[in-house]
């Protein structure tokens, strides 16, 4: 039992040593191949080899920590706007429907938008949440699609921007989009003003948008204005 435990302390003692280091290799790694003996030569070659693999392993094992800290690094939350929580109204002008709409839907989306969230290189991501009601109709039939998802927002130099937001549209899951222009800078740095109007194009895709199992969806120009509070 005592020689079994003596293998395993040794052979953990020795799993973290580097073999590069060993003092009789470097010794022998002097000498020229002639100089060597057969016992010197093979010894040397065993060492070497494990030098290699030693070498080998480490620079994936720091090439790991590397990723690992890059990814950290555009991954970590933290405040992104300095202004705080904003509250914006989009009301959509339908221009486009699925089968399931006779009639386009009208009607708006409230958005809620964190001073959270982590930057993608040039970009900022910022995490928000969408609910919004509108009013459909199919073949006389009146139903009201409603919107509730969690997404964000990405922003380059504060003039463009996309938008998407995951949950349910109508009865079954979906996703809302909105992408186009922002005028933060104009309203903000140039008019000092606490609010932003962003201008694009929204778009709802749903699985299920009236209860009977019909996937379908809508899109047309959306107007928000934002307020910061």
């Amino acid at each position: 039992m005592v020689r079994y435990i003596s293998l395993l302390l040794f052979i953990g003692l020795a799993w973290g040593q580097n073999p590069c280091e060993d003092l009789r290799y470097k010794d022998i790694k002097k000498k020229s191949l002639d100089e060597m003996s057969d016992r010197e030569y093979e010894y040397f070659m065993m060492k070497e080899k494990g030098c290699m693999s030693y070498n080998s392993s480490n620079t994936i094992v720091e090439g790991a920590i590397s990723l690992t800290d890059t990814v950290s690094r555009y991954t970590k939350v933290e405040v992104i706007k300095e202004s705080g929580f904003s509250f914006g109204v989009a009301p959509s002008i339908s221009l486009v429907s699925g089968e399931t709409f006779t009639n386009v839907p009208m009607g708006a989306t409230l958005v809620i938008t964190t001073p959270y969230g982590f930057k993608l290189g040039p970009l900022d991501f910022t995490i928000s949440a969408a609910f919004g009601g509108y009013q459909g109709e199919h073949a006389g039939d009146v139903f009201n699609p409603t919107v509730m998802g969690v997404g964000g927002n990405l922003t380059l130099a504060s003039l463009v921007f996309a938008e998407g937001h995951a949950g349910i549209v109508g009865e079954g899951t979906g996703i809302r989009g909105f992408a186009g222009v922002s005028l933060e800078y104009l309203m903000k740095k140039g008019l000092n003003l606490p609010v932003n109007i962003l201008v694009g194009g929204e778009g709802f895709i749903s699985t299920n948008m009236a209860g009977a199992g019909n996937s379908s969806g809508w899109g047309g120009l959306g107007v928000r204005l934002d307020y910061d509070f």
